[in-house]
C-alpha cells in the first residue's frame, strides 16, 4: 500500500514544494514561482508530446539559474526561484511561442511568495486529490440518555457479540524529509464504540459515566476476541486505542501475556487524555507495569491546546498521538515556541494524526516528527 499520489517523483516534489511554501510563510522569505497548469489544458494539449515541448521550452532559460522545477501529480510544473526572478518571466515568454495567448494567460501564472502561497498550495492539494469539500456538519440534536434497563440490556448484549466489524484498522506511516515514499510503521486498532452505541441504543446520547462504562465493556469483548492464539500470532507492530479502565481488566492482561516478551516489544497502547487526567493514580501504576512488561503506554488523540495546558506534557510519554489542526499553521512565534516546549523531547514517539494536507507533513517535519496518519496516506 502506498500513498495516494501517483509517481514517486510527484509525491516527493509535492511534499517538497509544500514544505518550501510553509517555510516562506513562517519566515517571510520571498520567492517567485511560475505555475504551468498542464493538467488543466484542453484535451488536444494534454498529449505527451505537447507536455514535452512545453517543458523543453522552459529548460534553457531555467538551467543556468537557481530556479528549481517541480513536477506535480497530473503533470503540472512549478518553477521556484529567489527574487527578482526575471528568468521566470523569460521562461513564460518562451512558452508564449508555443501556447495561444488565451491559454498562456490562464495556464501559466507568475506568483509571488509568501503573499500568494495559498494559491499555489491549493493547486498542490488539488493535484493530490485533496480538494474535495467536506460534507456540511449535521445539525446538533439534543438526545435523551437511555434508561438504566435499556443500558443494562445493551451491556449484556455486548458480552457475546462479535465486534470484528467494528474494529477500525488505521495504518501509521513513516516519512522523513527527502524520502520518496512513505513506509508502513505500524497499524493502529480502534473500536468504533460510538457506532456500536448508535446500533444498540439508537436515538439516545450517553452521559459521561454511561459512556465510560459502555466503552470499557465493549473493549473487554473486543480484547477477548484478540486474545486468541490464532489472532495474537498475526500481530505485528500495533497501537491499540483503549480506555484506561480496560487495561486493568482480565481480557487485556490475557492478551499481553499471550504476546510474550517479543510480541510486547511491538505493542503500544494509547489512552484518552481525559482518562489520564481523571485517573492519575491508575495511569502512574500502568506506566510502571508497562515498563516492567516491555510494552509502551501513551496518550491518544491529544489536541495542541491540551498539550499546552496539560502537566502531563512534562512527563515525556514514549507515545503521543497528536492531532494536527489547520490553526497550527498561523501560530505566532511565541505560541510556536510554547507548543514545541510542551511536546515530548523524544520526537520519535509522536504520531501526527489528521495528516490530510501536505502542509501537515511539512509542519511535522519542522518539529522532527516522521510518523503520520491521515487521508494523505490512504490508498
Amino acid at each position: 500500500m502506498t500513498a495516494r499520489t501517483g509517481t514517486a517523483e510527484a509525491w516527493r516534489d509535492a511534499l517538497a514544494l509544500a514544505t518550501l511554501m510553509r517555510d516562506c510563510a513562517a519566515s517571510g522569505v520571498e520567492r517567485r514561482a511560475l505555475h504551468l497548469r498542464l493538467s488543466a489544458l484542453p484535451r488536444d494539449w494534454r498529449e505527451d508530446r505537447h507536455r514535452h515541448l512545453l517543458r523543453e521550452a522552459m529548460a534553457p532559460v531555467l538551467r543556468p539559474t537557481r530556479a528549481r522545477l517541480f513536477t506535480l501529480p497530473g503533470g503540472d510544473l512549478v518553477a521556484l526561484s529567489p527574487p527578482p526572478g526575471e528568468h521566470l518571466a523569460e521562461a513564460r515568454e518562451a512558452l508564449a511561442r508555443l501556447l495561444p495567448e488565451a491559454l498562456l494567460d490562464t495556464h501559466a501564472a507568475l506568483l509571488r511568495l509568501p503573499a500568494e502561497a495559498a494559491t499555489l498550495l491549493t493547486a498542490v492539494e488539488a493535484a493530490l486529490g485533496l480538494d474535495a469539500k467536506p460534507a456540511p456538519p449535521e445539525e446538533p440534536r439534543t438526545l435523551p440518555s437511555p434508561a438504566q434497563p435499556e443500558l443494562e440490556a445493551a451491556l449484556r448484549g455486548l458480552r457475546h457479540a462479535d465486534l470484528t466489524a467494528h474494529l477500525r484498522r488505521r495504518p501509521q506511516w513513516r516519512l522523513g524529509p527527502g524520502e520518496e515514499e512513505p513506509r508502513l510503521a505500524e497499524e493502529a486498532l480502534e473500536l468504533d464504540t460510538e457506532g456500536l452505541w448508535r446500533l444498540l441504543l439508537p436515538g439516545t446520547a450517553p452521559t459521561p459515566v454511561q459512556r465510560r462504562r459502555f466503552r470499557c465493556q465493549a473493549e473487554r469483548r473486543a480484547l477477548a476476541g484478540l486474545a486468541r492464539p490464532e489472532e495474537a500470532r498475526q500481530f505485528g507492530p500495533i497501537t491499540l486505542s483503549l480506555s484506561l479502565a480496560a487495561l486493568e481488566e482480565a481480557e487485556f492482561l490475557r492478551l499481553e501475556a499471550l504476546l510474550g516478551p517479543l510480541g510486547r516489544r511491538d505493542l503500544a497502547v494509547a489512552v484518552p487524555v481525559e482518562d489520564a487526567l481523571e485517573e492519575p493514580g491508575p495511569l502512574a501504576r500502568l506506566r510502571r507495569f508497562a515498563g516492567v512488561r516491555g510494552w509502551t503506554l501513551g496518550l491518544d488523540a491529544v489536541t495542541p491546546g491540551q498539550c499546552l495546558a496539560l502537566p502531563l506534557a512534562k512527563q515525556d510519554f514514549p507515545l503521543l498521538r497528536l492531532r494536527f489542526e489547520p490553526s497550527l499553521l498561523s501560530l505566532g512565534a511565541a505560541e510556536r515556541a510554547a507548543l514545541d516546549a510542551s511536546l515530548p523531547s523524544e520526537r520519535e514517539g509522536i504520531v501526527l494524526l489528521d495528516a490530510d494536507r501536505p502542509a501537515a507533513i511539512a509542519w511535522g517535519w519542522r518539529r522532527g516528527i516522521t510518523r503520520f496518519s491521515g487521508a494523505l496516506f490512504r490508498g
